[in-house]
């Protein structure tokens, strides 16, 4: 009885829910000022949307002032809004996939609580925010987070019009939230925002046996909904831009999923370790469940559970989202994040002796995983990949030491909490540890992120005043660090490079320079000022070749060097 276990619920471990949702908070929204935006992906997704506020044009998404058409524009507007709103700042570009991510865990507990009772509710809200993957994917200015949490909240309004006594009235207002978050979802990154969903459906269809589902679906209203949401900007940009069908439709979507171009293969178990992984703390609970399942698998084939089964689809939503990555030719871990929200649902779902049981599982995982890489923090200095950072992490390596530690004290806690029969506490160290460790990762990569990020390279050179010398000519040599427009709070003229920029070069050329030969022409005989940024390396041939400059700011990544002699060095 739900009124039942919400009584229990509140009235036995509210100041747990309390704990966490301060915990929550604390994790999901602390770290986001706390390093530089990597390269290439935050860079460019915040740069894009930076650009639209300057430029006025929201239409035509512009990367360094070129044509950029890999994606749909919603992650660039709420970008766009934050900053407009607050400011342009590291936390401002990350605070939109964050807020959306924290919603989508919460859209999570509320279906959970819905569907069954509170104490499920707290449960997969928990698993899902405190899960390695969804975490970080909320930490990071990409569009994973803005599509998965679109997709999440597809996921549960789907749930909740098909459920079990819903009414005709209930049925069609959840379902016309289901298309609203599905034509986000396509807003968010593409085609993949409606197909995900409709092969979960199809995939469920079949193996339920159940295909009067197709029929609560509100089909009429719904897709003339999800037109008047996505087709606008589809046919003002194509309208502006003859070229974007091609690109966007063919080349970023056929293309990229059939072809290996892209430089992102992997074996069809490349998500097997993934999963593994991203869900952790509470990956036993998922071996836990799994086992707990199988002797039900021959009753959900032959579909002999009666009405709509939530387990079921949740399953089959997971599942047709790994193997339809699984089958592209263009693999990245965070492509799977989608799936863990039906995931979550599912977990919370166990019966509660095995849920108690797997979580004393879990918190002997994460304390032996502590000790593993305080072990393995050890040989660290010796690894030559490591030892290429320098000197900024050999220093830093105590913070590793600290994150390590602090896994093996959140599943210290554990156990004895749940020695104490205290499983909710239990819970609450685990999601604890996991945004500790994280944080203390993330203190990590600030020590280190001059070689990911070229934020204390430009404010070492501008003194953190945007734009830099809007007026003078700025180029990139050689190479393209995606940061950088950014932080300079202004477009720079490619030199001998196209980057993900070709098509826009190609479309624009007089916005670049073709080799290195113009380059060097059009610096000696220029009568202004100018700034070029390049590599080390570039920047010693120039030097032999008596090329008229002097070095202005530098890192181990990139030196800036003036036309003009006589500006101060740094």
């Amino acid at each position: 009885d739900m009124k039942l276990a919400d009584r229990v619920f509140f009235g036995v471990i509210k100041p747990v829910a309390i704990v966490l949702l301060a915990v929550f908070m604390l994790g999901w929204f602390g770290s986001l000022e706390q390093r530089g935006l990597f390269i290439p992906d935050e860079g460019r997704y915040a740069e894009i949307a930076r650009e639209m506020v300057a430029t006025g044009d929201w239409t035509t998404p512009r990367l360094n002032d070129l044509k950029y058409f890999e994606k749909p524009p919603l992650q660039y507007w709420l970008t766009g809004l934050s900053f407009a709103v607050f400011g342009e700042d590291e936390w401002t570009a990350r605070f939109p996939a964050a807020l959306l991510g924290f919603i989508a865990v919460l859209m999570v507990g509320f279906t959970a609580r819905s569907l069954w009772n509170a104490n499920a509710g707290v449960f997969a809200g928990t698993i899902l925010g405190s899960s390695w993957a969804f975490y970080l994917s909320g930490q990071y200015l990409t569009l994973d987070m803005t599509l998965s949490a679109f997709l999440t909240m597809a996921l549960c309004a789907f749930l909740m019009a098909q459920q079990v006594g819903a009414t005709d009235v209930e049925n069609r207002r959840w379902m016309l939230g289901a298309w609203t978050a599905a034509a986000c979802a396509m807003l968010s990154k593409g085609l993949v925002g409606i197909v995900l969903p409709g092969l979960a459906l199809a995939m469920y269809s079949i193996v339920a046996r159940d295909f009067r589902i197709w029929r609560r679906l509100n089909l009429r209203q719904g897709i003339a909904l999800f037109a008047t949401i996505v087709l606008p900007w589809f046919v003002l940009v194509q309208s502006r831009n003859p070229e974007f069908f091609q690109f966007f439709f063919i080349r970023e979507h056929v293309q990229r999923f059939l072809e290996t171009g892209h430089g992102r293969p992997g074996a069809w178990w490349y998500y097997l370790p993934i999963l593994i992984i991203g869900l952790m703390p509470w990956t036993p609970l998922f071996v836990a469940r799994a086992l707990q399942m199988r002797r039900k698998a021959g009753q959900y084939a032959s579909g002999n559970i009666p009405g709509f089964n939530i387990d079921g689809f949740c399953l089959a939503w997971a599942v047709a989202i790994v193997l339809f990555f699984s089958f592209s030719r263009s693999k990245l871990p965070a492509y799977i994040v989608p799936a863990l929200p039906a995931l979550a649902l599912w977990l919370s779902r166990m019966e509660t002796s095995a849920r108690e049981a797997a979580l004393k599982y879990c918190a002997w995982s994460v304390l032996a995983l502590g000790g593993l890489l305080i072990v393995g923090i050890v040989p660290l200095r010796g690894w030559s990949k490591f030892a290429a950072i320098g000197q900024d992490a050999t220093d830093a390596l105590p913070v590793l030491y600290a994150a390590a530690a602090l896994l093996v004290v959140s599943g210290a806690a554990a156990v004895w909490t749940l020695a104490k029969a205290r499983p909710q506490w239990a819970m609450t160290s685990l999601a604890a540890g996991t945004f500790a460790f994280w944080a203390s990762m993330f203190t990590f990569l600030y020590h280190t992120d001059a070689h990911f990020s070229a934020e204390k390279l430009v404010e070492n050179l501008t003194n953190d005043t945007k734009p830099f010398f809007p007026h003078l000519p700025v180029y990139s040599v050689g190479q393209f660090d995606q940061s950088l427009p950014f932080y300079l709070g202004r477009p720079v003229t490619l030199v001998d490079t196209r980057s993900e920029l070709g098509d826009g070069i190609d479309a624009e050329p007089h916005k670049a320079l073709a080799t290195m030969e113009q380059f060097q022409q059009v610096w000696r005989n220029a009568t202004n000022q100018a700034f070029s940024v390049m590599s080390p390396a570039q920047y010693r041939n120039f030097e032999q070749e008596g090329l008229p400059m002097v070095k202005v700011a530098e890192d181990k990544r990139l030196v800036v060097v003036s036309r003009i002699l006589g500006v101060k060095a740094k």
